[in-house]
C-alpha cells in the first residue's frame, strides 16, 4: 500500500480531520518532546502492521475504533500542518525554488518520454502529469515522477541523464513548494489562526491514536511482548510506563526538540533540505500519480 501517492492525498486528509484537530482542547494538549516529522513518519511506517489488527481490536468493548480508522489521516495531517507552518520565504528566495522546481520538472518529464517508448513507464501516467497547471500541480507533478523513476531506478538509471541527485532533490523541495502555496491558502482559510497551537493540537490527536492503537496490540500480544516491534512507542525514551494512565504517552520530561530545526527559506539553497525534512527524513511514499 502507498500511503502517500501525492501531496494532495495528504492535503485531503488533513481536510477529513482538520475539524477534530481544532476541537481538541487547548488546556489538554501532549508535550511536545518529539519530531513532529519522525513522529508522522513513524506511525505511517508502521500503520499497516497496525491496521492488521483491525478486526480484532473491532471486537474489544467500548474501543474507539476511530483510533485506528483515523490513524493515518492523523499522521497525515501533523505533517501538513507542520509544513504549512514553516517561514514563508522571501519573494526571492522563493522565485528561485520554483525556477529550480520547473526546470527539474522538465528536466524528468523529458526523459520520460523516451522512457515510455522503451516501455519502462506508462505512457498514461507521465500524460496525466504532463498535463498539470499551476504551482501546486508543480510540486504534485515532481513527487509523482519522482515514484515513476524510482519504481523502475535500477532498470533505467543507466539509460538517461537523471540522476539520484536529481530525484532526491525533487522529492525535498516538491513538498516544500506544496507547503508554501497552502500556507497562503490556510491563512486565508484560518485568518488570525495559531500554526504553533494546530500544530500541537494535531500532534495531540495522532499520539492519543497512537497510544490506544498500542494499548489495543499490548493486549493481544501481551504474552508475545512485542508490542515496540509493531508499533515502536514515540518516545524514545518512555520512562514508567505505569504513568501512562492518560491516554497519550506524553507525560514525560525528554527535553528532545518540538519539531526539526530546519524551515523552508534553507530549501533555497541547493544543498540544504526542505522544510519538514530534518533529521526525521520525509513521512511520505512516493508512487505514481493516480
Amino acid at each position: 500500500m502507498k500511503l502517500v501517492s501525492s501531496m494532495e492525498d495528504v492535503e485531503k486528509a488533513h481536510a477529513r480531520v482538520a475539524a477534530e484537530i481544532d476541537a481538541v482542547d487547548a488546556t489538554d494538549l501532549s508535550t511536545m518532546n518529539v519530531d513532529i516529522v519522525s513522529a508522522a513518519s513513524l506511525v505511517l511506517g508502521v500503520s499497516e502492521r497496525i491496521l492488521s489488527f483491525r478486526e480484532r481490536i473491532a471486537k474489544l468493548p467500548e474501543y474507539d475504533m476511530s483510533n485506528v480508522d483515523k490513524l493515518v489521516d492523523y499522521a497525515k495531517a501533523t505533517w501538513f500542518i507542520y509544513l504549512t507552518s514553516q517561514p514563508a520565504l522571501p519573494p526571492a528566495e522563493l522565485d528561485a525554488l520554483l525556477r529550480e522546481a520547473s526546470d527539474l520538472r522538465a528536466k524528468l518529464l523529458m526523459w520520460a518520454a523516451p522512457l515510455v517508448g522503451a516501455g519502462h513507464f506508462d505512457e498514461a501516467a507521465i500524460a496525466r502529469i504532463r498535463d498539470g497547471a499551476g504551482h501546486k500541480d508543480l510540486a504534485s507533478d515532481l513527487v509523482a515522477l519522482v515514484g515513476v523513476y524510482r519504481s523502475k531506478w535500477t532498470q533505467v538509471q543507466n539509460i538517461c541523464a537523471v540522476t539520484d541527485a536529481d530525484l532526491d532533490r525533487a522529492a525535498l523541495i516538491g513538498p516544500t513548494v506544496f507547503a508554501l502555496v497552502s500556507q497562503r491558502e490556510q491563512s486565508l482559510d484560518r485568518p488570525g489562526a495559531d500554526g504553533s497551537l494546530r500544530l500541537r493540537r494535531a500532534l495531540t490527536k495522532l499520539d492519543r491514536a497512537y497510544f490506544q492503537c498500542r494499548r489495543a496490540i499490548r493486549y493481544f500480544r501481551e504474552s508475545e511482548a512485542d508490542v515496540d516491534e509493531i508499533a515502536p512507542n514515540l518516545r524514545r525514551n518512555p520512562g514508567n510506563q505505569r504513568a501512562a494512565a492518560k491516554p497519550a504517552e506524553s507525560a514525560q520530561t525528554s527535553t528532545s526538540s518540538a519539531s526539526s530545526t530546519t524551515n523552508a527559506s534553507s530549501a533555497a539553497s541547493p544543498n540544504a533540505p526542505a522544510a519538514g525534512f530534518g533529521s526525521g527524513g520525509s513521512p511520505f511514499v512516493t508512487g505514481d500519480k493516480k
